[in-house]
């Protein structure tokens, strides 16, 4: 959960540390994810301990039920939904008691006297999944900033080329933050590099239910055929130049001096680091090296409704906006999908999932906490969601060329991901795979 935290555990733990005598009392709004997302646990379980100093805190969260406020209307005085969390500091000589049991929900409209209070159990989404492919599935690489590496392509001035390379620009993109939006890049323009150091790279605004838009391209610090990074401690950026072609090794050089100079005070990681945080992006080369009986791909959605395609192709590079989830078949592979872009696992999963300002937000591996049984070939119902999906895809495809004619370059991940699912929604493909799979999940 590193790359998930946010300030206001800490905030809280550091106002009971600071100012709270033993048997003092806190209170404290927090976001709504502190009652039950992952990378609260910690913060939970009542006792923290400050790694320098050896400092224990602890508090008891039994002294009042916290108050879960996502349900009143309209849900917008706070920036995201929200709770409210009590607690009792302890001396060390009592047990911390945990945030866990029942929390007090509230009902109806902020700021009515009618609002109703009702006591809810705590849905802890950091609990071990029961769905086997929990431990099948990974985040995609954290290929940030994105400036540093997406490029597009342009026409090289030049009257002849030289071979195997391509004439790139940075791909500047909505979502680019300071100081990386307004950088200049000028010294990465209308570069000439290799091409055997360009990917194909699938990012959440390329993927759709069942199918997949245009990869994006990255120019990335190894070769398309190789299946090992060239690290170098003590090398530029933490790769070993030579392991480079030549052309390759200045634009590294080069985004590696940018990446320093404009990196936070607080960040401590070269570029390699990361680009390969938590080694998401070394373990798509495992893969690759050595797929075992797991060759085929499904990609799915980390954030907003949940959405997964079927991928084949082995050498394409999975950003962080993915999760990818290996499988031993196609057919095993077409199941997950439809399951995955069900209406019905996205009601089920939704509880699970963290709420932002515009309802739930990250899918992580909560869905995994669901009974989704690993595929079974000998299993009647699981070859009919398998079935069912491949319909689906088939129509869902047919679909995709008919917009593209339509909308041409005007197509957006946002217009395909609409029409589609009201394609799904209207079908009988669609129908047929929400009738299957609302017979696996049942009432999850």
């Amino acid at each position: 959960y590193a790359t998930h935290q946010d300030v206001a555990g800490l905030f809280f733990t550091r106002c009971t540390d600071l100012y709270l005598k033993d048997d003092g009392l806190i209170g404290m709004v927090m976001p709504h994810s502190a009652l039950q997302a992952g990378q609260y646990s910690r913060w939970r379980s009542g006792s923290w301990r400050a790694g320098r100093s050896g400092v224990t805190v602890m508090v008891d969260f039994s002294y009042k039920k916290a108050w879960d406020l996502e349900r009143l209307e309209p849900n917008n005085f706070f920036p995201v939904p929200a709770s409210v969390v009590f607690a009792q500091r302890v001396g060390i000589v009592n047990p911390a008691q945990p945030l866990a049991g029942e929390v007090e929900r509230w009902l109806g409209t902020a700021g009515s006297p009618t609002v109703k209070r009702e006591s809810i159990g705590i849905t802890d989404t950091s609990v071990a999944g029961e769905s086997p492919y929990a431990g099948y599935s990974r985040q995609g690489a954290t290929i940030v900033p994105r400036c540093l590496f997406f490029v597009n392509e342009v026409e090289n001035p030049a009257i002849v080329q030289a071979g195997q390379t391509v004439t790139v620009n940075p791909r500047r993109g909505s979502q680019d933050k300071e100081p990386w939006r307004s950088l200049d890049l000028g010294a990465i323009t209308g570069q000439t590099i290799e091409s055997s150091h360009l990917f194909e790279v699938h990012l959440g605004e390329t993927l759709v239910p069942y199918a997949t838009l245009e990869p994006l391209k990255a120019f990335l610090p190894l070769k398309r055929w190789d299946t090992e990074i060239p690290t170098a401690t003590n090398g530029v950026g933490g790769i070993k130049l030579g392991g480079l072609a030549r052309l390759m090794r200045d634009r590294w050089r080069t985004i590696s001096e940018l990446w320093e100079s404009n990196k936070t005070t607080v960040n401590r990681l070269n570029l390699l680091e990361q680009l390969d945080y938590m080694h998401k992006l070394a373990s798509q080369l495992d893969w690759r090296q050595d797929p075992a009986e797991r060759p085929v791909r499904v990609l799915y959605s980390d954030g907003g409704r949940p959405t997964a395609s079927v991928v084949v192709d082995a050498p394409t590079i999975v950003d962080s906006g993915l999760y990818w989830v290996t499988c031993n078949s196609l057919q095993e592979a077409v199941y997950l999908a439809a399951v995955i872009n069900s209406q019905v696992l996205t009601t089920a999963v939704e509880p699970l999932m963290p709420k932002g300002q515009f309802g739930a937000r990250h899918l992580h591996k909560h869905l995994w906490r669901l009974p989704i049984p690993e595929f079974d070939p000998t299993d009647e119902l699981h070859v009919c969601i398998a079935e069912a999906g491949k319909t689906a895809a088939e129509g869902v495809g047919e679909q995709l060329e008919q917009l593209r004619e339509e909308r041409g370059p005007k197509l957006t991940v946002t217009i395909a991901r609409r029409e589609l699912r009201k394609w799904l929604r209207e079908s009988a493909e669609g129908k047929a795979v929400e009738e299957v799979v609302g017979e696996l999940l049942g009432g999850a």
